[in-house]
């Protein structure tokens, strides 16, 4: 049966280029062809990270360079709308503890939320996947974003200022990893999985768009280890989901007109 998903709208929020395709790349890949409208967010430049493994010397260009590489790595996925932040990589905890730039960056979220207006947002869940602290402070920072975005109170001021109005999303969900996944990156414990999307035809879309990002082939044998593992599906952790749910859609239960 053909699936049509206009009107329904996904958004990712990541810590750092590259994330998107741990996790969530081929759902996104899917949900994109299916006719759904992908936002992705990601909220640093990957000015910390490795230039093939080896320390890049010029941060500046490497962030220059990773960006570059995000957007075709997007593209690749059938990404919709992209948003670039520029929050110190490596350095998002500092970010968390410093008020006025705790509340800009969750102001950022909910700006996002808002202009975007998705049902379904997805992020990394409280463990931040493998431990990286990035991912948790954008995991708690992206929950209180949601919260906040359909407050009119919350940031009145600059939504009064582009003319946005307060928005909810419908679901929010952590990104999770199958028991196999688990034991052979030694990931934490995960977020308890809910639902379980299919990406037969599109494992291959994740792999394409790593692709992309030529400047972390270091990664590339942990991201061969995680698709292997994975099989032929994404998992995910409804936040506040009801014990023992099983769903195979993101957007179950979701009005594509709310």
């Amino acid at each position: 049966m053909l699936v049509t998903r206009d009107g329904q709208r996904l958004m990712v929020v990541m810590p750092h280029p590259d994330d998107e395709c741990f996790g969530c790349a081929s759902t996104i890949a899917r949900y994109g062809a299916e006719g759904a409208t992908v936002s992705l967010v990601t909220m640093t430049r990957g000015g910390a990270g490795l230039w093939n493994g080896r320390a890049a010397g010029d941060l500046r260009q490497l962030t220059d360079v990773r960006e570059l590489e995000l957007r075709d790595a997007a593209a690749e996925l059938g990404v919709r709308f992209l948003e670039v932040f520029d929050y110190p990589d490596g350095a998002l905890e500092k970010v968390e503890e410093v008020d006025a730039v705790r509340e800009r960056f969750i102001g950022d979220i909910v700006r996002c939320l808002r202009v975007h207006r998705p049902q379904v947002v997805v992020c990394f869940g409280p463990e931040g996947a493998y431990g990286h602290p990035d991912h948790k402070v954008v995991s708690r920072l992206t929950v209180q974003a949601c919260t906040l975005s359909g407050d009119p109170e919350a940031y009145e001021l600059d939504a009064l200022a582009v003319g946005l109005s307060p928005w909810s999303p419908s679901k929010l969900y952590f990104q999770s990893a199958t028991s196999p996944t688990v034991e052979s990156l030694k990931l934490p414990a995960q977020p308890p999985i809910t639902t379980r999307i299919s990406i037969g035809g599109f494992e291959a879309a994740k792999l394409r768009a790593f692709a992309h990002h030529q400047t972390q082939t270091q990664e590339w044998e942990p991201l061969r280890k995680f698709v292997e593992a994975q099989g032929d599906v994404e998992v995910f952790s409804l936040v506040g989901g009801p014990h023992g749910l099983s769903e195979d859609d993101l957007f179950a239960g979701v009005e594509a007109a709310s």
